[in-house]
């Protein structure tokens, strides 16, 4: 038969609550964020890749962008951030300008290789706020681009 002192129960007792306590907290974080699939507060589409189909070098990409309510976002600072799953390659990391009725186009926007890129798009809203969604884009034709930054660091 074991026999454990009032300190020892006392012990075991406080390292239970703060067990349950951690697992609370935590649990309670988890729940506040972004489910698996959620845009964190945006409904960004694609409305159009210049040129097309997207190819490696220069391209201008037009977003239109909905808050979750489904109205018309016309009054954030939107980036776009190009980059793809491997390592080793740079993102790509733009500034749009606002073309009205929840319409953004990208600046400078450069496509560096052929493949499949994952689109991040960040908003800023004027209340601070911040937003963010990731779009799957597949197949960008061509090779790497050796105009890029990338391109030329060895030069």
């Amino acid at each position: 038969m074991v026999r454990l002192g009032l300190s020892e129960i006392t012990h075991n007792a406080r390292t239970l609550v703060v067990v349950l306590i951690a697992l609370s907290v935590a649990l309670v974080f988890s729940a506040c964020g972004p489910r698996a699939g959620e845009t964190g507060g945006l409904d960004v589409t694609i409305v159009s890749i210049s040129p097309e189909p997207a190819a490696v070098g220069d391209a201008e990409i037009t977003l239109q962008i909905r808050d979750m309510a489904g109205n018309l976002v016309s009054d954030a600072t939107i980036q776009v951030e190009g980059t793809m799953t491997h390592a080793g390659m740079q993102p790509v990391i733009v500034a749009t300008e606002a073309r009205g009725n929840g319409t953004y186009v990208t600046e400078d926007f450069r496509f560096t290789m052929g493949g499949d890129w994952v689109i991040i798009v960040r908003a800023t809203f004027a209340n601070g706020r911040t937003a963010e969604q990731r779009i799957d884009l597949k197949g960008v034709q061509g090779e790497m681009d050796m105009k890029s930054d990338k391109g030329k660091e060895g030069n």
